[in-house]
């Protein structure tokens, strides 16, 4: 018999009941078919939803990331990616937010449609919406004899999905449809696994938002909680704020960061440079609904796809072409510049003529002769130093790589 702990009392244990309809466990050949006779996989937004599978999108507070979800779900109903991703398939699709009244949801949903100038004719009929404190929905639980799980609402979201064919559900947060204990792996599994047959059962795609720990934002295991939610999901998604790096890499003021938020596959590699994620902004919607109280009305967020400044692109053709002008020159008499900024050759780099001509900062000059050692404008080389009487790096202009005309 196992014996209760002093404080806490012995642990419960989950137990696992088949049910009477369970088919017998049997293992069959495998089929090996012909692999152009298999089916695609239905993804339906992008590499993101896809039909019969759970995606998990973790993020901060104050990221936007139901705003995000919303956004997404008014794609799926229009057939077309308002943040730019591939919608594969148009569909009906339903938020199911539980934690918000619908008042709030209704300010969301009319940023978004008049941030992107959708008409509301286009996803009426097509679009569900749910509050949570109209009717809380519980997808798993803990019995009444304190052991078993139990899935309250399970049946009838089903009924609901199939009845209204939706295709794409959003699930806004994770954590208020079910009751179970976050910090467990087992009962976390349980939860993602009454998802999953939701998902399977109505062929549809579940998009479950979660929150995140305190501290920074790096990988999956950000997310709050045990594990077994993220690991049992298909695809997972990792949302975070522009940080100091990412900011100063793209020249963002510290003061204007806060709109600006990247979003990373959360079950890969989390390396990739600021200017090569997928960056989305916030912009502020008037939803011209002021009254005599209330003058100004309602502003609220909407999200639109970014694309990081080129700095390149602040320069003209004239301008490109008399910085490299001045780096064949050179900084004197049989000197040449190079593409490092570093230790002994700080002061022959190139940057510094765009520093002197047109007020660059180190960082954007960096970036700028970085995209021409990599477009091949400008290419890697040896001198003969004439004052040192040895071979240094250096930089050559590759004149049929301008940027041109010039005017």
């Amino acid at each position: 018999m196992q014996s209760a702990d002093p404080i806490w009392g012995s642990k419960p244990r989950l137990s696992v009941v088949h049910d009477q309809d369970t088919p017998p466990l049997v293992l069959r050949p495998a089929r090996l078919p012909d692999p152009h006779t298999i089916p695609p996989r239905q993804w339906l937004y992008g590499t993101q939803l896809l039909r019969g599978f759970v995606t998990v999108l973790v993020a901060p507070g104050g990221t936007g990331k139901s705003i995000y979800a919303m956004t997404v779900a008014v794609s799926c109903v229009l057939g077309r990616g308002l943040l730019r991703d591939h919608v594969f398939a148009c569909t009906n699709a339903a938020v199911l937010n539980l934690e918000d009244p619908l008042d709030e949801l209704d300010r969301r949903l009319a940023a978004i449609l008049l941030q992107h100038n959708v008409d509301e004719t286009d996803v009426a009929g097509g679009l569900f919406m749910h509050s949570g404190e109209d009717r809380p929905v519980t997808m798993a639980a803990i019995s009444e004899d304190g052991f078993s799980i139990i899935h309250p609402d399970e049946v009838a979201l089903i009924e609901q999905i199939k009845m209204h064919e939706i295709g794409v559900l959003v699930v806004d947060p994770f954590a208020e449809s079910h009751s179970l204990e976050e910090n467990s792996n087992p009962q976390m599994v349980k939860a993602a696994a009454a998802w999953r047959r939701v998902a399977r059962a109505t062929n549809c795609a579940i998009f479950l938002i979660h929150h995140v720990r305190k501290g920074a934002v790096s990988d999956i295991d950000a997310a709050r909680g045990a594990k077994g939610l993220t690991d049992s999901a298909r695809v997972g998604l990792i949302m975070s704020p522009m940080g100091e790096d990412d900011g100063k890499d793209l020249a963002i003021a510290p003061e204007d960061r806060w709109q600006y938020v990247r979003l990373d596959n959360a079950k890969a590699n989390m390396a990739p440079r600021g200017n090569k994620a997928t960056w989305l902004k916030l912009e502020q919607v008037k939803l011209g609904n002021g009254t005599q109280d209330y003058p100004n009305g309602d502003t609220v967020a909407a999200m639109v796809a970014w694309d990081p400044p080129k700095v390149t692109d602040t320069l003209s053709v004239d301008q490109c072409n008399e910085v490299l002008d001045a780096i064949a020159d050179g900084p004197g008499e049989g000197v040449r510049y190079t593409h490092s900024r570093r230790g002994k050759d700080a002061s022959r780099w190139a940057g510094t003529v765009l520093v002197r001509l047109f007020g660059l900062t180190d960082l954007e000059s960096d970036k700028v002769i970085e995209t021409w050692v990599r477009n091949g404008v400008l290419v890697r080389d040896t001198y003969r130093d004439p004052v040192q009487r040895k071979d240094r790096m250096c930089v050559r202009v590759v004149d049929a790589k301008r940027p041109g005309p010039v005017s």
